[in-house]
């Protein structure tokens, strides 16, 4: 039978996510898939939040550096789109494309988007908390070689970059394992 011909993993999951400790329990986890070489099992969920900020900043930095893009920091607004940079609608861009993908995935398992571990507000927490883990290897890095190879390739462009790294990365396959 499919995961989803009942709501066992539903209730599961709104289960851990009633349970402060287990809530924790899971985001620490999350974390220590970014942070391998860290004892994260003492460390509260908004120290994890603001160690993985530094951790994605530095990240753009590096990838900025490594692709020969000019990075002044994350910087949009999704209401006055044409005013930020390449880079930054590239990113964008790439991450909506993955924020799609996330749901379908998380929904076809049984899981509820609503219900995040990491991320607790807005409308789908689970969706980002599953999207971060793979932003590095894909979005950043669809968006920073485009732009690496070509300083005015389109958003398509890296859409296309993107797809490409999703199959190379068979996240269909490793989301739901993960």
């Amino acid at each position: 039978s499919s995961p989803t011909h009942d709501n066992a993993r539903a209730r599961k999951q709104a289960d851990i996510y009633a349970s402060r400790s287990k809530r924790t329990a899971v985001a620490r986890s999350m974390f220590s898939r970014r942070f391998p070489d860290i004892d994260v099992s003492k460390s509260s969920v908004q120290e994890l939040r603001g160690m993985e900020g530094i951790r994605v900043r530095n990240m753009y930095s590096e990838l900025g550096q490594q692709y020969g893009v000019t990075w002044k920091g994350r910087n949009y607004n999704p209401n006055n789109w044409h005013i930020a940079d390449n880079i930054n609608r590239a990113i964008s861009a790439a991450n909506s494309s993955l924020y799609a993908l996330c749901p379908a995935i998380i929904y076809s398992m049984g899981y509820m988007p609503q219900l995040g571990f990491v991320h607790v507000g807005g409308t789908l927490p689970f969706v980002f908390d599953i999207a971060d883990m793979y932003k590095p290897e894909t979005t950043l890095l669809a968006a920073f070689q485009t732009l690496g190879a070509n300083p005015k390739a389109t958003e398509k462009e890296v859409l296309v970059a993107l797809k490409k790294r999703i199959e190379s990365f068979k996240l269909l396959d490793r989301i739901p394992k993960d």
